[in-house]
């Protein structure tokens, strides 16, 4: 990397040390992003699942004859778009991943759902369920609606206070990157500078040696940055092996999205870029007091 140097960067401490440190800020700052990505992308799979969806419970017990009446009332309602009755096979299939394999539903006094999709007005249902309910508890009582639109509303706003969070975090991690490589400009010129005072007497100009500090920074920190992504690659991959194994209805399947391959691809291009420009910056001011 220092072949075409003038300054003899590989005797500083920080040729050995600023690409690990780097690596561990870039590697928490991929982690960080690809973690914000995942939520988005979490909150847009359960709106396009909940939005318009409102769910009709009825009493365990209910007769097939009092639900199938229960159903084509709920299709003759304004707004409805499509009524489907939970099965017990489905109802199986929702509760297997909190009761576990083993445990069977025949001996369980469990309620008969109903789901209703209906249109929708931004992010609410437009059924009236005050006039729904009132009107299938002339059919049936209790009865309960639920229309999970609000709730959801609720939830992705907190999950954009964290995502903001997370990116404030990420933001933070950047500008230690860039304290750092001004730090190690700083440093890096003040230990050569002897070297610097002779290249000046030899006819180098200040952007002669301006060149080579931002080379020899903006290498290192891409090599750090490199080893980060890395770091986070293996993690990202661990999650999303044991999100789906685990298949697990708190922690939902990780999946990978182009933002995050994105992300890999242009955070080492983007912290060599940061440690180029924060380089002849700092180098730059430097040298012209030197004058």
């Amino acid at each position: 990397m220092q072949k075409n140097s003038d300054i003899p960067f590989t005797r500083d401490d920080a040729h050995r040390l600023l690409p690990w440190m780097i690596a561990c800020l870039v590697g928490l700052t991929a982690l960080l992003l690809m973690l914000a990505f995942s939520l988005s992308g979490t909150l847009e799979e359960q709106a396009r699942d909940v939005f318009g969806t409102v769910q009709v419970e009825l009493p365990s017990g209910t007769s097939a004859a009092m639900r199938d009446r229960v159903i084509a009332a709920l299709r003759a309602t304004p707004g409805v778009v499509e009524v489907a009755w939970l099965t017990p096979a489905q109802m199986q299939a929702l509760l297997r991943p909190w009761i576990g394999n083993e445990l069977a539903l025949d001996g369980l006094s469990l309620p008969v759902l109903i789901d209703v999709k209906t249109e929708v007005s931004g992010t609410r249902s437009v059924l009236d369920i005050p006039a729904a309910r009132a009107a299938l508890e002339k059919i049936i009582r209790p009865i309960r609606i639920e229309d999970r639109g609000p709730w959801l509303t609720h939830m992705a706003r907190a999950m954009h206070y964290v995502q903001a969070l997370v990116l404030l975090l990420a933001a933070a991690l950047l500008g230690c990157v860039v304290a750092l490589v001004v730090l190690v400009a700083r440093a890096s010129l003040k230990l050569h500078f002897k070297t610097v005072h002779l290249l000046h007497m030899f006819g180098a100009t200040d952007e002669y040696i301006l060149r080579q500090f931002q080379r020899n920074n903006a290498l290192l920190v891409g090599r750090g940055a490199l080893y980060g992504v890395g770091f986070a690659v293996a993690i990202s991959g661990a999650a999303v092996a044991l999100s789906h194994h685990w298949q697990s209805p708190v922690l939902p399947a990780i999946t990978i999205l182009p933002a995050h391959l994105l992300t890999l691809i242009l955070l080492p291009v983007f912290t060599a870029l940061i440690a180029l420009l924060a380089t002849r910056r700092t180098v730059q001011s430097m040298l012209a007091q030197m004058h």
